[in-house]
């Protein structure tokens, strides 16, 4: 990635060194993937790459967190366009429901959820990590738009926090078992049955 300065244009180092590791470490894996090829692949020295990340956990972490930030990009999307007004609110929050379990299901978001598991079992630093730079940005915006139907009177929401959580927790409760982890293909329609069953039982415990 090139970035324009008052001086001209200069390489983002991070960027690219970030960008060369994340298809490395999702091909190879954590322990196979070596600092030689993602410096390689990255056009940087091996000293460039410590002196940006510290060594090759930090650069684990902060790729997989990376990864995960980007795959959010999409969720934080269809957040900002949750339709606030009297008349349309309540079905386009059923629809934000369809719309962030579709976002969870992308193969490359399952792929990356399996190696945050995987992975955090060997260092929780990489959960902790993904969370504070890909999740907890979704989670605050979700509290956000929560909080202003809160505020117009159409939830009673006194922890918009807490709901965002629970907003999540709720139309995803079928996922796993319906797909068996992500093993199963499920119909759409299945999938939406399941979806608007937790975004009414969130209706029903926030209602005015």
């Amino acid at each position: 990635m090139v970035v324009g300065t008052s001086r001209g244009t200069r390489v983002d180092k991070r960027r690219v060194i970030l960008d060369a590791a994340a298809p490395i470490f999702g091909d190879e894996g954590y322990e196979r993937a070596s600092i030689d090829a993602i410096a390689a692949a990255a056009g940087v020295s091996k000293p460039t790459i410590y002196s940006y990340f510290g060594g090759k956990d930090q650069l684990f972490r902060e790729s997989v967190a990376d990864s995960a930030a980007q795959q959010n990009a999409a969720a934080f999307e269809v957040i900002q366009r949750l339709d606030l007004t009297p008349t349309a609110w309540r079905a386009s929050l059923y629809e934000l429901g369809m719309k962030l379990i579709e976002c969870q299901r992308s193969p490359c978001a399952q792929f990356l959820q399996r190696m945050i598991a995987a992975e955090s079992a060997r260092d929780p630093e990489v959960y902790r990590t993904v969370r504070i730079k890909a999740a907890d940005p979704i989670l605050e915006a979700l509290a956000g738009r929560l909080a202003m139907l809160g505020n117009a009177g159409l939830l009673r929401l006194p922890n918009p926090a807490l709901a965002a959580r629970q907003f999540l927790a709720l139309i995803g409760a079928e996922i796993p078992e319906l797909t068996e982890q992500g093993t199963k293909k499920v119909s759409d329609r299945v999938i939406r049955r399941a979806v608007e069953a937790g975004v009414d039982t969130f209706l029903r415990a926030n209602s005015i």
